[in-house]
């Protein structure tokens, strides 16, 4: 399609700004701008305009045996994104999953012609897909390239031809798919005065944290709520697939690599008779996915996410995800499994099997332990990172989270009673 047949959607793009303003979700003139400049529709080709608008709808532009692998993320995720990162005008920026080149786009609007974007991605087939975009966008001075984001950009190459489009270092870098930890290549290639905004996997749920260096460590600057298609190559996460029979499939993200429970037990264990357990706390929605989710996961090393399709009781309905799935968090071990579930008046309960009693009281114990502490959230949220190796002892109330490249130090500001550390 030419320029001249092309659609005017100036007016979508100023609307979809109104509603992220409105919303809460973008104050940032610069950001503003940029979507307003930038039309979206160029980067997903056939979908419908009033799709291409919707602010808070992610549009699945890849998948592999029907698993997502790329998308174009939410207007109002990528907004909240953009303003964390904070790029100015002549920033060189690396952003690490290119999907349909839309995100780069705004960066390149951003950062203005005496800046520069680097855009990488695992898969060929996308990086040339959002070349193509980025051309018909106006945006050819891009830097689309094929590598596994874990490696960044690095000055020094085999390929003499990728160590030419690679700067030395980069102003700002950012991730716009979700990572279990922090690559060594993103540190050294990160300016001493940078800042780097990423989708974190604290074993289980992701945060979007932009870290800053301080002292040959990354300090937290900001922490919001997100979900991203996870990275895949070094930095893949763990995701186990429990076939359970005619009612679906039944799929466990562990909270690491060491999980190594079979299939077969954990569909044994789901498809028991099951009792409850009553916590004594009442919790909502927004509760749970900003506050508690990540207190469990970081003060129980052996919570798991566990999703099934919409009508299986096997799990309970804890997220309220889609109308397709439905997911909880639980105790995952060797003995048992017990699960975290949302009852009627918003107390919340574990269901657990007779014998999965130690389960179901240890995942009590730190739901009571969240409501006793105040019951922080994201806002309170604050993490260290550390390359292992180096010297890093938490203070009292930070908890240790431990992954192949970082050592993850996290606390919250305000807790009343702070949790005793625990290495994980």
């Amino acid at each position: 399609m030419g320029p001249a047949s092309r659609p005017d959607t100036r007016a979508l793009r100023r609307r979809l700004v109104e509603v992220l303003r409105a919303d809460g979700h973008l104050h940032s003139e610069r950001v503003s701008a940029a979507l307003e400049a930038v039309p979206r529709e160029l980067f997903v080709p056939g979908v419908d305009l009033e799709e291409v608008y919707r602010s808070a709808d992610a549009i699945v532009t890849k998948r592999v045996d029907g698993v997502g692998v790329s998308s174009a993320s939410a207007p109002n995720v990528m907004a909240i994104m953009l303003e964390q990162l904070d790029a100015q005008p002549g920033h060189r920026v690396l952003e690490i999953g290119a999907g349909t080149g839309y995100n780069a786009a705004l960066l390149a609007h951003i950062v203005g012609p005496t800046g520069s974007v680097t855009t990488l991605d695992i898969d060929e087939d996308i990086v040339a897909a959002a070349k193509d975009h980025l051309r018909a966008a106006g945006f050819p001075t891009v830097r689309a390239l094929v590598r596994d984001g874990a490696l960044g950009c690095p000055e020094r190459s085999a390929d003499s031809a990728l160590e030419s489009e690679c700067e030395r270092t980069f102003d700002r870098i950012m991730l716009t798919v979700g990572s279990r930890d922090i690559a060594p290549a993103w540190r050294e290639q990160l300016r001493p005065d940078g800042r780097l905004v990423l989708p974190l996997r604290i074993r289980g749920p992701q945060r979007s944290i932009a870290f800053r260096p301080e002292d040959h460590h990354l300090v937290s600057i900001s922490v919001q709520a997100c979900a991203f298609i996870p990275l895949r190559g070094l930095l893949a996460g763990p995701t186990v697939l429990v076939e359970s029979g005619p009612r679906g499939t039944l799929s466990v993200t562990p909270p690491d690599d060491t999980f190594s429970l079979p299939s077969e037990r954990i569909a044994h264990w789901l498809r028991q008779p099951r009792e409850r357990w009553l916590t004594g706390v009442s919790a909502t929605l927004d509760d749970i996915r900003d506050a508690l989710h990540v207190w469990l996961v970081v003060h129980e090393p052996t919570v798991c996410m566990v999703y099934a399709e919409a009508g299986d009781s096997a799990v309970p309905d804890l997220f309220g995800t889609t109308e397709r799935i439905r997911g909880s968090v639980g105790v995952v071990a060797p003995d048992g499994i017990a699960l975290l579930g949302w009852a009627t008046g918003h107390e919340l309960y574990v269901e657990a099997a007779p014998d999965s009693a130690i389960q179901a009281e240890r995942l009590v114990g730190v739901v009571r332990d969240w409501h006793t502490a105040g019951r922080p959230g994201d806002g309170q949220l604050q993490v260290r990172a550390y390359p292992r190796g180096q010297a890093a002892m938490p203070e009292s109330d930070e908890a240790v989270v431990d992954e192949r490249w970082t050592r993850f130090l996290i606390s919250w500001r305000g807790a009343r009673q702070p949790p005793a550390t625990l290495t994980v």
